[in-house]
């Protein structure tokens, strides 16, 4: 039987990917972002923009005139590059975090403390505090302390989750006879534990890679950005503005666009819905091959 969902997932995943890595040598991507001032229609009609999706602008432009397509595919790279560096900075400090709590009780109290401590609001809350700090916000390295701050901020959930499982596989009658035959922790986690944790590892992370997505989008709508510059206005004072080409960027001004400009927040939407959909569709079809796998090992529906 054929796993559809994992079939149908990575295939539109490659096709976003694949999309984002050919966008420069595209012929219809304008790869500088060009910004288009005021415009004539066929009629000799002025058009400002943003102007609506047309031959010349097939999702519409946003308030610089720039190609919103160009946009999305430009910003493809840097948007999954910011994903997956997120999830995996996550993942390498969750996977040794939630097997220490496991063996070292001292760890057990940490991972304890940090899921407390994050659990009360919800991450955006968390993030945009953070990030807010002075030493962060007007940091060169913005771009790597947004990461970090996303990554840590999760750590403990992620952590708790490989910890409650390595409880559920320590109460098993095999993990019990390995004790019985002498083997080492090492050998019991090489053999017992890992085995029966490496299923939760990889569904695990595509679909952290769909909060940690979600995530970046939220913050792209109250104007937190992936990266940032600042610079100096007539008064004097100092503004910040976006230099980012992530999807989430499509966001601000969200509630003045949805009103009249609806193509610039919904075509960040639709794209960012298509990844989100396709990363389901992978994790799902990673639960499913991994339960066959072990139905298959027990001799179960075989």
């Amino acid at each position: 039987m054929r796993n559809w969902s994992l079939i149908i997932g990575s295939i539109l995943f490659t096709i976003i990917i694949l999309l984002g890595l050919a966008a420069p040598i595209l012929p219809f991507v304008d790869t500088n972002l060009t910004e288009h001032g005021i415009t004539r229609n066929s009629d000799g009609k002025l058009l400002v923009p943003p102007f609506p999706p047309s031959k010349e602008f097939p999702l519409g432009s946003n308030h610089k005139g720039v190609d919103i397509l160009s946009i999305i595919l430009i910003g493809t790279k840097e948007t999954l590059i910011v994903v997956f560096a997120t999830a995996i900075l996550r993942y390498l400090l969750a996977i040794p975090l939630g097997i220490g709590a496991f063996y070292f009780r001292f760890i057990k109290v940490l991972l304890k403390g940090l899921n407390q401590l994050f659990s009360y609001l919800p991450p955006i809350f968390f993030v945009g505090v953070i990030v807010g700090l002075p030493f962060i916000l007007f940091s060169h390295y913005h771009s790597l302390w947004m990461i970090f701050v996303i990554a840590i901020i999760e750590v403990g959930r992620v952590s708790d989750i490989f910890l409650k499982n390595m409880e559920e596989t320590n109460k098993k009658p095999f993990v019990e006879s390995g004790i019985v035959t002498g083997c080492t922790r090492f050998t019991l986690f090489k053999k017992y534990f890992w085995p029966e944790l490496q299923p939760h590892v990889f569904t695990n992370f595509f679909n952290d890679l769909g909060r940690i997505l979600f995530l970046i989008a939220q913050l792209g709508i109250v104007a937190i950005f992936i990266s940032h510059e600042f610079f100096t206005t007539e008064s004097g004072a100092y503004e910040l503005t976006n230099s980012s080409n992530a999807w989430p960027t499509l966001f601000i001004d969200l509630l003045h666009n949805i009103w009249g400009k609806t193509w610039i927040p919904y075509s960040a939407v639709t794209i960012i819905t298509l990844t989100l959909f396709s990363l389901h569709l992978i994790a799902n079809g990673l639960e499913n091959y991994f339960q066959r796998k072990t139905n298959k090992s027990q001799g179960v529906g075989v």
